[in-house]
């Protein structure tokens, strides 16, 4: 199995469990300040794997996208976090599962990346399949 793929299924794991423990935490705090504390703890955790991480710069070429990327995650992040707070979790999370549509888009416009019909078939199947968990 390849590294991509074990890191993904990772990544996979920690969102789901965040998205329960936002839900647990949501009667104590509200929203925003849910997601400034998370994201604190989140940027300390992050600047301590770049410490022992073998890059020890930042490199100026890309930082305007790794700009742009950080307030439009933001923005979700809050998003996301208000809806899992004011609703259903199960619900929340579904439509945030469903960012792989506008990734799956825009990869094939705007990065003329190519995919093969099975795999087109299997983001359609992805997508019927968490909508229909969302209902």
């Amino acid at each position: 199995m390849e590294l991509y793929f074990i890191l993904g299924i990772i990544a996979m794991i920690g969102y789901g469990v965040t998205a329960i423990i936002y839900k647990l935490a949501s009667p104590s705090i509200d929203s925003v300040s849910l997601t400034l504390v998370v994201s604190c703890f989140m940027t300390f955790t992050i600047f301590l794997f770049w410490v022992f991480y073998r890059q020890k710069y930042i490199a100026m070429k890309g930082f305007e996208y790794s700009a742009i990327a950080g307030v439009i995650a933001g923005l979700a992040f809050i998003a996301f976090v208000s809806s899992v707070t004011l609703g259903k979790i199960s619900v929340a999370t579904t439509l945030r599962g469903l960012s792989f549509l506008i990734t799956t888009i825009i990869a094939v416009l705007f990065l003329a990346e190519k995919i093969s019909f099975t795999q087109g078939l299997g983001v359609v199947f992805g997508a019927v399949a968490v909508v229909l968990i969302g209902l």
